[in-house]
């Protein structure tokens, strides 16, 4: 399977201090090399996203606002997200990188690579994100005969910007599960956000309590991921995410694994659609992050995981009975809202 890379993408870093480095790009695809794993990394393909491609998901308004805070480098687009020079280009060739991989999925089945900006608005950006890509894909792809799209996010985070822009879309199903949004950045993505008008019912939000692990994502996806998106049967399913649900990241508090990763890479290949990619992007421990993309890799292209996990994470905690209760609350909570437009397990 083809992973996409450009170094170009390294750029896309908020500074020494910041927890989003551009490093964590050139690192992975060092790791991947030097332990020989058997994908072909390539760089971009096609031309780069047009005007008209961003403006298809955001106003004209926000993005003429990052290219003039990009010239400069100071400013804030949020609280968490300060402005850097060059921040547009940089923010351009992540989504040159999602659309990459778009491309590739197109002649080939499938391809993986960076990406998942998901907190960009349709005209706010945080979060750490700039520009949406997920979505910017998403419309380009259907303006290019994909007529469906399922977007399985399995980030630590909602993507509240992902949500937003297709909250009343029937053709784009959003899957997010996440921590419980009472606990984490950035408060949204509550069971009973399901979508408005038309696309009532195409957003399916899984809130999962802090210390969630395996046994908690392998009820949400088998009772109703799975049934949910081989219902849609998507054109095209766009998986995103990373490290950061993993119990021995910094920003956050789930309970995942490196096993835990490498099944959520393995759903994300079994999601019913002519062309599946996988994006990776999020993870604040640099001693785990390059495992954990490495599990959603291997899981996603069909292979075992390749390594000891014991070796890197230690003895990971059990999910507590309090938790594994709370998480079942949850999905029958989702299971229940989503009854009226799905057949759930």
């Amino acid at each position: 399977m083809k992973f996409v890379y450009e170094p170009s993408i390294s750029k896309y870093d908020f500074g020494p201090s910041h927890p989003f480095r551009g490093d964590r790009f050139p690192s992975f695809v060092d790791f991947l090399r030097k332990r020989r794993e058997p994908f072909e990394i390539v760089g971009y393909t096609g031309p780069a996203p047009s005007w008209d491609d961003l403006m298809a998901v955001h106003d004209e308004g926000y993005l003429n606002f990052l290219k003039t805070l990009s010239k400069t480098g100071y400013g804030l687009i949020s609280l968490d997200t300060p402005a850097f020079k060059g921040m547009w280009e940089a923010a351009l060739s992540i989504v040159h990188s999602s659309l990459s991989a778009i491309r590739i999925a197109i002649r080939e089945g499938s391809a993986a690579g960076f990406g998942g900006a998901h907190h960009a608005g349709i005209n706010v950006g945080g979060g750490f994100c700039l520009i949406n890509d997920v979505a910017v894909v998403t419309k380009w792809a259907q303006r290019n005969g994909l007529d469906s799209v399922a977007i399985f996010d399995h980030d630590a985070h909602h993507g509240n910007g992902t949500m937003e822009i297709f909250f009343d879309d029937d053709t784009v199903l959003y899957i997010s599960v996440h921590q419980d949004p009472t606990t984490i950045y950035p408060g949204v993505g509550f069971a009973r956000q399901i979508g408005r008008g038309k696309g009532e019912g195409f957003t399916v939000n899984i809130p999962l309590p802090p210390k969630a692990g395996p046994i908690s994502y392998r009820m949400a996806f088998e009772e109703v991921i799975k049934p949910v998106t081989d219902s849609f049967d998507a054109d095209l399913s766009i998986a995103h995410g990373g490290s950061d649900p993993h119990f021995l990241d910094p920003l956050t508090d789930l309970g995942q694994t490196l096993n835990g990763l490498w099944e959520i890479g393995k759903w994300a290949s079994l999601i019913r659609a002519r062309y599946r990619v996988e994006l990776l992007i999020s993870g604040y421990n640099s001693d785990i992050r390059n495992w954990g993309w490495l599990s959603l890799l291997r899981g996603f292209s069909g292979l075992d995981i390749g390594f000891n996990p014991m070796e890197v994470e230690g003895n990971p905690p059990k999910e507590r009975d309090y938790v594994l209760r709370r998480a079942r609350l949850v999905v029958e909570e989702v299971k229940r809202v989503l009854s009226r437009y799905w057949r759930l397990a």
